[in-house]
């Protein structure tokens, strides 16, 4: 049996920052923030989106990609720096939006017997 990574996704939002701008507006170093953590923008959430909405797009773009079943995935790890509630892990709202995406394709409750993991950490 082969065991790993297959693949991965990422969704980035498409507005952005630049760091200049960033800086000047938090009072913040310039040269911190790009010579010494390498950034040269900052992404930024439109109004529609959110973590569980970036996490379900980037999980689609792994389904699509592979022409994977919903039925076949055992688990998905979500790795955020940003939970949307104290309570409920951001991937069951991830399943949610997948479950309405796949279900006409492959069957009502198609991620029944799939697992979800939130790995939240903070950043600088």
């Amino acid at each position: 049996m082969d065991v790993g990574i297959d693949d991965i996704a990422i969704h980035f939002p498409r507005l952005f920052f630049d760091m200049r701008d960033f800086a000047a507006f938090r009072g913040a170093d310039y040269d911190k923030l790009n010579k010494g953590l390498g950034l040269n923008a900052m992404a930024i959430p439109d109004a529609h989106e959110d973590t569980a909405t970036m996490g379900a797009n980037a999980v689609a773009r792994l389904i699509d990609r592979n022409g994977l079943d919903p039925r076949s995935i055992g688990r998905i790890y979500l790795g955020t720096e940003s939970a949307l509630d104290g309570a409920k892990p951001t991937a069951t709202y991830i399943i949610d939006m997948l479950q309405q995406r796949y279900t006409r394709d492959h069957g009502d409750d198609c991620f029944r017997n799939c697992d979800v993991v939130d790995m939240t950490f903070a950043c600088i």
